[in-house]
């Protein structure tokens, strides 16, 4: 009997490939559309690669490209640093004007209590200079004061240095002055100054070989001869604010005929040779008592010389030498080598003279002083 259903042999022949077509579509899927799984498979895969570009996109802003951040960092430092640099600079030049104008106002101000004939230099050592005038105190001024007149000697060079001033009153109206904590002063009077009042520039200041000693040296016209001058004098302290330059040996030597010490107890010492062409007995004769040739003649016996040319007639000595010689008992020579100088008892606050000494230059002195005020 024959039937219509397909046979097993027949179902199994069928390909494989065609068993989903010939079978109904599930859930009414058209036989050419995809399948739910294809679809899902295909969102899935889609979802992940978009995923994968936002995950992209978040991690390239939180990790910029290498180099960019460490660039701007150095800009902005740069920046700053060059505005810090530029406000440093105003200051610094605003704190040196500052300086500059306080210095030229103290220069007028000594010159004018001094009465110098020049401006002295004026130096403010203290940085900042406009924050320690604000907080009321000074560091360090240095004060150098050339040619000062102190009456027959002038002085050549004053320089003098204040540490720790302590400004008196308030700033800037109120100021009524200042006190100078410690004061170092140091003065030279140079032997070219000193030379001008001794001797008329004739005799010449040097240091001696003795420490605090000056030797003079020079000529001198006597007569019609040329006499050098040697002397020696010693540099002395006289208390707390004065010195004194007092001499100890000074002659006038005529070379190869005499020695002469002028001054009280002084005379004529004849050299060798000369005393002994001096007749003795007609020497004793006319002084009225005994009197050698080689001692040093002096008082009576100096003027027995002048008043008896035959007695140096065999010496070649002309007596106008021997009155020349007397004359220089005024103060020319030993007098005037000698000179004083003291501090004013007046100066305000404690002022001392700490120290003198001789160099080549001249003589030096050395003050200080503590707690002085002014203004």
């Amino acid at each position: 009997m024959l039937s219509n259903e397909p046979s097993a042999d027949s179902k199994a022949r069928v390909p494989a490939s065609r068993a989903p077509q010939d079978g109904p579509a599930p859930n009414n899927q058209s036989p050419d559309e995809p399948s739910a799984q294809s679809a899902a498979a295909a969102g899935a895969a889609t979802a992940a690669d978009a995923g994968t570009d936002c995950t992209s996109i978040g991690d390239e802003k939180e990790h910029p490209r290498p180099g960019r951040k460490p660039r701007r960092i150095v800009r902005r430092t740069a920046k700053v640093v060059v505005a810090l640099a530029v406000v440093l600079a105003i200051l610094a030049l605003g704190d040196r004007w500052a300086v500059l104008y306080a210095e030229n106002l103290a220069a007028q101000q000594v010159q004018k209590a001094l009465k110098l004939r020049a401006e002295p230099e004026v130096h403010i050592d203290s940085v900042p200079f406009i924050g320690q005038v604000l907080a009321g105190t000074i560091d360090h001024v240095e004060v150098n004061v050339p040619d000062v007149d102190a009456g027959p000697v002038s002085v050549a060079q004053v320089k003098g240095t204040v540490d720790d001033i302590r400004i008196v009153g308030s700033l800037p109206s109120s100021v009524r002055g200042a006190v100078l904590s410690r004061v170092r002063g140091d003065i030279l009077l140079d032997f070219k100054d000193l030379n001008r009042e001794v001797g008329a520039s004739q005799i010449h200041l040097r240091p001696g070989p003795e420490k605090n000693t000056v030797l003079a040296g020079g000529d001198l016209p006597v007569g019609d001869k040329q006499a050098q001058v040697r002397g020696r004098a010693q540099l002395r302290r006289t208390g707390d604010r004065g010195l004194r330059m007092t001499v100890q040996d000074t002659r006038v030597v005529v070379p190869g005929l005499l020695t002469y010490v002028p001054g009280k107890g002084g005379g004529v010492q004849l050299t060798a040779p000369v005393a002994d062409k001096i007749d003795e007995g007609e020497l004793q004769q006319a002084a009225g008592r005994h009197v050698l040739p080689q001692q040093m003649m002096k008082g009576r016996v100096l003027d027995t010389l002048v008043d008896h040319p035959s007695l140096l007639k065999p010496t070649g000595i002309d007596p106008s030498l021997i009155q020349g010689l007397k004359r220089l008992r005024e103060p020319k020579v030993a007098q005037q080598m000698e000179f004083s100088g003291r501090l004013p008892d007046n100066l305000p606050g404690d002022i001392r003279l700490r120290g003198i000494s001789v160099t080549k230059n001249g003589i030096r002195a050395e003050l200080t002083g503590k707690d002085v005020p002014v203004g």
